[in-house]
């Protein structure tokens, strides 16, 4: 039976019933949790709540890092924003836990996860490993772009077209359905540049506004990861673990 792919370009939109979803905030929000258990987290809490997140890292302690941002920045209190550039593998070996907030993507996450369906964090690093763990946990899949504000964002509608190119890749002849075939043909007009195609959109002028131009580059380097984070629960709390 063939594969179905399927790509919600808006966080407004219902969600169709999948098999499993790979969630894309590629600025920055699931490159960021690829990062971190690519460089040895062991849990991640997301929320979609400032002041939840408080709570939990107060709950459990300095151990865990407090991440997120809001209009790009971190919230106040906050140990770090949301940049995979703003730690090493040395202070996860100290902080290998974590609580993330952040305008989009944690929401895209956890309406995901509603749907009852398997839920990975999926970025242009991870674009192959997430694709391939995807494939292996279902016949329905679901690209869930995190948009900004509930509207589309043209940089995760581009990450999408890079995860169902891999999706061609690995399957001749897919079933691709509408969002699936338009996010692909966005990225083929990028001739293989993301980079080039994500400079284009809102987000990454805040970005380049605020001095982060190389939270970009690092967002849209391609496959440069194997690690495919997976949303489940732990103590009641959604949370990611590398499985």
């Amino acid at each position: 039976m063939a594969k179905e792919i399927d790509v919600v370009l808006s966080p407004s939109e219902d969600l169709p019933a999948v098999d499993v979803w790979l969630v894309v905030d590629i600025l920055r929000a699931t490159t960021n949790i690829v990062h971190f258990f690519s460089l040895g987290g062991k849990l991640m809490i997301p929320v979609e709540k400032v002041e939840e997140a408080r709570q939990i890292r107060s709950l459990y302690g300095e151990e865990w890092l407090l991440m997120g941002e809001r209009e790009a920045l971190p919230p106040k209190g906050f140990d770090l924003g949301n940049s995979p550039l703003d730690y090493s593998r040395e202070t996860l070996a100290e902080h290998p836990f974590a609580v993330l907030t952040t305008t989009n993507g944690t929401r895209a996450m956890l309406k995901a996860m509603e749907t009852g369906a398997v839920v990975f964090a999926a970025s242009a690093r991870n674009a192959a490993a997430s694709v391939e763990r995807a494939f292996n946990s279902g016949e329905k899949i679901g690209i869930f772009c995190a948009g900004r504000y509930g509207r589309t964002a043209l940089d995760d509608v581009l990450c999408a077209g890079v995860l169902v190119e891999k999706s061609l890749e690995k399957e001749k002849d897919p079933l691709l359905a509408d969002g699936a075939r338009i996010a692909l043909n966005m990225w083929e007009a990028c001739f293989g540049n993301l980079r080039r195609g994500v400079e284009l959109a809102g987000h990454s002028h805040i970005l380049y506004d605020l001095g982060m131009e190389e939270d970009i580059r690092f967002c849209c380097d391609i496959d440069q990861s194997e690690t495919v984070p997976r949303l489940t629960t732990w103590e009641d709390y959604p949370a990611f673990v590398n499985y």
